[in-house]
């Protein structure tokens, strides 16, 4: 359901109208969507091998975890937002986390972009494995990577028309973040955040608890256990609140069961 109070366009995923919509079963519907996201798996990367052995699993290990928290593929997911930041038209796209650099490869491999893109990272070892990999697609002349350690990305008020973070916004304290995020943006520039929504009922459930137990202890991952997660609500006041003016939210799926969050894709304009 869309919903439009002025200040904001709201798809509400769980609501029952978008729920008969998502369901509906049909074999065209099944062939047109299957048509639409069957995307070739990812090349082999032979070039990286003057890195350290564990960098080219690195990958993997995040799409696996991807698919363990938003029960969602982290190729398919995005090349949705690849699809997503093509069709604003923008030029000059600010990548706030290289991370595998998959998001920033697929972009710049697209035909209809033809604008720069700039990708920042804290991680060294990561970012001269996505410049290995940019020069092997001979797409080196559409990215800049660039190398930051303080939270302040390394470029002037207003450079990027659109700036996009994937999956990392959990990991900060939201609201310098996103008054980051709204520094680097030119006038009616948009932010397109990526992000896991967890109802506050989900929250706050036994079932969540324990999800992050195990997080901590078995898959040793304490920096993901801590986390913070935001539902719809929270994100649209945080986003109002550091000065944006116009959020949409659109759920990348419909949640499993009522235990689950709903990956989305958050458009915020400045």
């Amino acid at each position: 359901m869309l919903r439009d109070s002025g200040r904001c366009l709201l798809w509400n995923p769980e609501s029952r109208s978008s729920n008969r919509i998502i369901r509906v079963k049909t074999e065209s519907l099944a062939q047109n969507v299957q048509k639409k996201f069957d995307f070739p798996p990812p090349n082999q990367r032979p070039f990286l091998s003057t890195l350290p052995a564990k960098i080219d699993s690195y990958e993997e290990g995040v799409a696996r975890y991807f698919q363990w928290r938003t029960g969602l593929d982290y190729y398919l997911t995005i090349d949705q937002i690849v699809d997503f930041v093509v069709n604003t038209g923008r030029v000059k796209v600010l990548d706030l986390l290289t991370d595998t650099a998959t998001f920033t490869l697929r972009l710049a491999a697209r035909k209809a972009f033809v604008g720069r893109i700039y990708s920042f990272d804290n991680n060294i070892t990561l970012l001269e494995r996505a410049k290995q990999r940019a020069v092997h697609l001979s797409l080196q002349q559409f990215i800049e990577f660039k190398h930051f350690q303080e939270s302040r990305i390394p470029v002037a008020d207003g450079y990027g028309e659109l700036a996009v973070s994937i999956f990392d916004l959990h990991r900060h304290h939201a609201e310098p973040y996103l008054a980051e995020a709204i520094r680097i943006l030119s006038p009616n520039g948009h932010l397109v955040l990526a992000e896991l929504l967890i109802p506050k009922a989900v929250k706050n459930s036994l079932r969540w608890l324990l999800k992050n137990l195990h997080l901590k202890y078995v898959q040793k991952n304490p920096t993901e256990a801590r986390a913070i997660y935001y539902d719809q609500e929270e994100i649209i006041a945080l986003l109002f609140k550091s000065g944006f003016r116009q959020v949409i939210i659109q759920g990348l799926h419909v949640p499993a069961s009522r235990h689950s969050g709903v990956f989305s894709l958050i458009a915020a304009t400045k």
